[in-house]
């Protein structure tokens, strides 16, 4: 479908120098040593890596390789691999079944487990920047965060979020901007929560259709009718913009009781 004017960016130059900035400045004002990301051999946890890569150097970037089945997902980890050599970047490969199936005795269905698997990696990144002084990257994008789309304390839970405010699809135009694998940046995405598992497939609606009801509601300011009128669906319209409200707890701070 044709997106709407001003969602995809004139010139991707000044984007790219904007997050590598973002990076290095948080870096130096942190004064850790590097950083660490999960890397997934999809396109958002890749296009982090290289902007990582070049914010600080490659020599100081981890990306840990975390698949349930490391020989189930073999493209997958391959294609991380591969970027990670592209790149110059430290990579580590760790598989989490046997940690999951420390877990059966609590007879998880699959979204349950596949939040589980979730924040399985993230105690991992972060026993690794914490032994080694490392920041955590997040590699969630504008698209997931806003509908929710991200475990609570698992991928979403970070140091920073590199590029939270790109739309996916200006996720895939920096990739390729950056000279990223087309087969990377064409992969059906995946959170590899499962056997099978597509972003698209869970969510019901397309990334380009979620990209266009985000950035009409969000940047353009319009209501549910008039996005509508604008040409998306009645029902995946209305979907989007609950998914948005229903979410809202993931995106604010803790709540607390005001005393005082």
């Amino acid at each position: 479908m044709k997106l709407p004017e001003g969602l995809r960016f004139d010139n991707y130059g000044p984007v790219k120098e904007i997050l590598v900035e973002f990076i290095k400045d948080y870096v130096k004002k942190t004064g850790v040593y590097g950083v660490v990301l999960g890397l997934s051999g999809g396109v958002d946890s890749s296009l982090v890596a290289a902007l990582a890569c070049e914010a600080i150097g490659a020599n100081r970037v981890l990306g840990i390789l975390l698949p349930v089945d490391a020989e189930k997902d073999a493209k997958n980890v391959e294609d991380a691999q591969m970027l990670a050599r592209d790149l110059g970047m430290q990579h580590e490969l760790f598989e989490l079944k046997h940690a999951i199936k420390a877990f059966d005795a609590l007879e998880l269905e699959k979204v349950a487990l596949g939040n589980l698997t979730a924040r399985l990696r993230m105690v991992t990144w972060y026993a690794k920047a914490n032994q080694e002084n490392r920041l955590v990257l997040g590699t969630g994008n504008k698209t997931e965060l806003m509908i929710g789309y991200f475990t609570k304390y698992g991928d979403g839970g970070t140091d920073i979020l590199p590029i939270g405010d790109l739309y996916k699809s200006n996720v895939w135009d920096l990739s390729r901007h950056l000279g990223l694998p087309e087969k990377i940046v064409k992969k059906i995405p995946t959170a590899g929560l499962w056997e099978g598992q597509t972003d698209e497939g869970e969510i019901g609606i397309t990334y380009p259709e979620l990209d266009t009801i985000l950035f009409l509601n969000l940047e353009m300011r319009m209501n549910e009718q008039q996005i509508i009128d604008w040409g998306i669906s009645e029902s995946k319209v209305r979907k989007v913009l609950r998914m948005m409200e229903h979410s809202k707890h993931k995106r604010e701070p803790l709540p607390k009781p005001i005393l005082r």
